[in-house]
């Protein structure tokens, strides 16, 4: 039975001061203290899952020689099918929360 694996994401906190920044515009909940008005966000970002034999890495920003090396990987912030096999080895690796059955 195959699977869909959804990969894990991790929330940034971005802040809106300098006002040139570049997630100002995104930053939308309000905070108060220390006397500088600010507004605060949370922004998904992907983790990738490098996967080599049974052992799974999670990064945020993979590099191209990991991902070369790697048996196979999963980029952050993708959808996928798996196999039986690729999912036995998320499993076990802690991830069951990120996969679903597919029928």
């Amino acid at each position: 039975m195959p699977y869909k694996l959804i990969t894990p994401t991790e929330n940034q906190t971005w802040w809106n001061y300098p006002p040139n920044y570049a997630y100002t515009r995104l930053a939308g909940r309000p905070i108060s203290g220390a006397g500088v008005p600010t507004r605060l966000t949370d922004i998904p970002r992907g983790i990738t899952l490098i996967v080599n034999g049974s052992t799974v890495t999670a990064v945020q920003t993979p590099y191209q020689d990991d991902l070369e090396s790697a048996d196979y990987y999963f980029l952050g912030g993708h959808n996928y099918v798996i196999t039986d096999q690729q999912a036995a080895v998320l499993i076990a690796a802690g991830y069951s929360e990120c996969l679903t059955p597919i029928p």
